[in-house]
C-alpha cells in the first residue's frame, strides 16, 4: 500500500510540475516575443531538466545519497520555489494583461513581465534566506495541579528539523547553540527530525547530545522517519541521550509525560490504550506529531498537546491549504479550559529549502 501510494503521489506532482514549466515556457514566448529557433530550443531543453530536477534528486538521496547528490537536491529544491514563484509573476502578468485589454490599454508585456518575476525572484531569495534563521517563539502554559518542580521551568519544543540532505550538521549546531543559551529545564523533539535521505543520520543528530536539560529531552516520530524507515531512524538516535517515546506514558519529576510515534501507513493509534497508563488527576503532556484527534486527547485527559507537521503551509500562499485541513490548530497555541495545544511552525524545511508567510522557529514554553 506504501509504495503504491508514494508512485501515485509522485506521479501527480510529476505531472503538476511538468505542466507549471510547459505554462513558464508557452508565457515566456508570448512575453518577449522569442521567435529564435535556437532560443526556443535551449528554453525547451532547460525548462525539461528543471522540470524533472527535484523529483530525480529526491528518488537519488533514497538511492545513493552523497556530497553532489545533496547539492543537487537543494538547488533543485531551490528552483522548485523558485519556479513557484515565477508561475504566480506569469499569472499575475497574465491578469494585468487582460485588465489592460478589458479597458483598451496597451500593456508592455515585456516590462510588466520582467518586473512581477523579479518580484517574484526577490521573494524566493528573502524566502531562502529566512529559512536559515529561526526565531524564539515564547509562549506560557497555564497547567492545573502543575507539580512543584515544574512551576516557572521552561522547555524547549523543536520539531520537524528535517535532518538530510539540505540541512546538516552545521544547521543543527546553530539551533543547538540558540537552545543552550536559552538554559532550557526540558526539550521536547516533536518529530520529524529527519527528512528523506540516509546517509550519516546518527552523525547529523550528535549536536543534540550537547543537551542535558535537567528534566530531560523526549522524542517521537514523525511522518518522515516512517519514510526513510522507522528501524534506520531510531539505530541513528541510538547513541543520543534523549528518551524514546513509543507509545508510552513516563513520568519527570511528577509531569506525566506521553509520547505517540507517528502512525505507520494503515495503522490507527488506539489512543485510549495509550492514555489509559496516564492518571487523569495528575497533569501530563502529549507529545503528538499531526495536530489532529485533539478533542480525543482533551476527553482522554491531556493537558498539554506539542504538535508540529504542518509547517504552516512552508511557502505562501499554502497556509491556506494547511488552514483549510487543521483549522484553528493549524499554527499557535490554542486554548479550552484547563487543555492547551500548540503546533510549531517548525525549524527546518521540506522540499523548496524556503519559507515565505511564516517564519521556521524555537518554542520556548514556561510552565505556570
Amino acid at each position: 500500500m506504501k509504495w503504491y501510494f508514494m508512485i501515485g503521489f509522485l506521479l501527480v506532482a510529476t505531472i503538476m510540475i511538468v505542466a507549471g514549466h510547459i505554462a513558464l515556457y508557452a508565457s515566456w514566448l508570448t512575453f518577449f516575443g522569442i521567435h529564435s529557433l535556437k532560443i526556443k530550443w535551449a528554453l525547451r531543453i532547460i525548462l525539461a531538466i528543471l522540470s524533472m530536477s527535484f523529483i530525480i534528486t529526491s528518488l537519488l538521496t533514497y538511492w545513493r545519497e552523497n556530497t553532489f547528490v545533496n547539492a543537487l537536491y537543494g538547488g533543485s529544491g531551490g528552483w522548485l520555489g523558485m519556479a513557484w514563484y515565477l508561475s504566480l509573476a506569469v499569472a499575475l502578468t497574465w491578469i494585468i494583461y487582460f485588465i489592460g485589454r478589458w479597458f483598451g490599454v496597451k500593456i508592455p508585456l515585456a516590462i510588466i513581465a520582467s518586473a512581477c518575476m523579479a518580484m517574484g525572484l526577490a521573494y524566493s531569495v528573502y524566502g531562502i534566506r529566512n529559512a536559515q534563521h529561526p526565531v524564539i517563539k515564547r509562549v506560557t502554559l497555564t497547567i492545573p495541579n502543575l507539580p512543584q518542580a515544574w512551576k516557572g521551568r521552561t522547555a524547549v519544543q523543536l520539531s520537524d528539523v528535517h535532518l538530510g540532505p539540505v540541512h546538516r550538521e552545521k544547521f543543527l549546531q546553530r539551533v543547538v547553540d540558540q537552545v543552550k543559551s536559552l538554559n532550557p529545564d526540558a526539550v521536547f523533539v516533536t518529530g520529524d527530525l529527519f527528512d528523506g535521505g540516509g546517509r550519516d543520520l546518527d552523525k547529523l543528530a550528535e549536536p543534540l547530545n550537547q543537551l542535558n536539560p535537567p528534566l530531560g529531552m523526549y522524542y517521537i516520530t514523525g511522518n518522515h522517519e516512517t519514510y526513510i524507515g522507522l528501524d534506520q531512524a531510531l539505530a541513528a538516535l541510538e547513541n543520543i541521550h534523549m528518551k524514546k517515546l513509543h507509545d508510552q506514558m513516563v513520568i519527570a519529576a511528577g509531569m506525566q509525560i506521553v509520547g505517540i510515534d507517528y502512525p505507520k501507513m494503515g495503522e490507527k493509534k488506539d489512543l485510549a490504550a495509550i492514555m489509559s497508563h496516564t492518571d487523569p488527576l495528575q497533569p501530563s503532556i502529549v507529545l503528538w506529531h499531526e495536530p489532529n484527534h485533539l478533542d480525543e486527547l482533551k476527553r482522554l485527559g491531556a493537558n498539554v498537546v506539542l504538535s508540529g507537521h504542518t509547517h504552516v503551509g512552508q511557502i505562501w500562499p499554502f497556509n491556506y491549504i494547511t488552514q483549510a485541513v487543521y483549522g484553528a490548530n493549524d499554527y499557535g497555541l490554542q486554548t479550552d479550559g484547563d487543555f492547551s495545544q500548540y503546533t510549531s511552525s517548525g525549524v527546518g524545511t521540506w522540499g523548496p529549502p524556503m519559507r515565505t508567510g511564516n517564519r521556521p522557529e524555537i518554542v520556548v514554553i514556561k510552565f505556570e
